[in-house]
């Protein structure tokens, strides 16, 4: 049993689809949150990004992020069309500190 619990994540990932608008690079790019945990967040975009730089992540619930790049994965939809995979780790919280934390909240039975 504890050799089980010795792999799992800190903070799991909750999955979840929502939009939201990533800002970076001066440029202001939809996208849709595909899983959140406390300290990272997996957004889909549709466009092809530079992942050099910070940026902040906007989502409906009146939360603002500040985010750094991790990775980015492309994925090809049925349509053939390329969209973006990219993980941000979080940097700060901006705004709806209490509402990030009830959104990434995952029960553990």
């Amino acid at each position: 049993m504890a050799e089980k619990q010795r792999f799992k994540r800190l903070y799991p990932r909750r999955q979840l689809h929502t939009p939201c608008q990533v800002c970076c690079l001066n440029r202001l790019i939809t996208g849709e949150i595909v899983d959140v945990s406390y300290d990272g967040v997996g957004i889909v975009l549709h466009q092809a990004v530079e992942l050099t730089e910070a940026a902040s992540v906007e989502l409906p619930e009146r939360i603002r992020l500040r985010v750094r790049p991790v990775y980015t994965q492309p994925i090809y939809t049925r349509g053939g069309r390329a969209q973006y995979r990219v993980g941000y780790k979080i940097q700060l919280i901006e705004k709806g500190q209490r509402a990030w934390t009830n959104l990434c909240h995952v029960v553990h039975w």
